[in-house]
């Protein structure tokens, strides 16, 4: 039995494109393998700050959304037979906002929205991790 290329695995089940986490600048990751669908990774607000009211619209409204994508790179993950160095199968990952992004380049352009949303009894939320397995 012959192997699939990537491509012909993502026409063959319509897979979502692919994003190499390698070529993210923002984004740090704990796992050998170093691919995920572009879909899942837009779903991730990582870069955003979210108040209360976007906090809680992603919650309710796109946090289903974010589970289909999800599943559907684990799904990836399965069939094209993605696997770590030592030969396991991949099964998880940790994406991380990278810290030195955050703090340097982040930070400095939102410190005046931030500051006046705190000063108004706001919790400003950031996604700092996320954990796929």
């Amino acid at each position: 039995m012959e192997a699939l290329s990537l491509s012909q695995i993502q026409e063959q089940l319509r897979l979502p494109s692919v994003a190499d986490l390698r070529n993210q600048v923002h984004i740090s990751y704990w796992s050998d393998h170093h691919l995920i669908s572009q879909p899942l990774l837009n779903h991730l607000p990582f870069g955003r700050s979210l108040g209360p009211t976007t906090f809680y619209q992603y919650i309710d409204y796109q946090f289903d959304n974010l589970l289909i994508e999800a599943r559907r790179n684990l799904l990836y993950w399965t069939i094209s037979g993605a696997r770590h160095f030592n030969q396991t199968p991949v099964s998880q990952t940790t994406l991380f906002f990278d810290e030195t992004f955050f703090w340097h380049y982040y930070i400095p352009v939102r410190t005046r929205e931030i500051t006046e949303a705190i000063l108004q009894g706001n919790r400003i939320r950031f996604l700092s991790r996320f954990l796929l397995s």
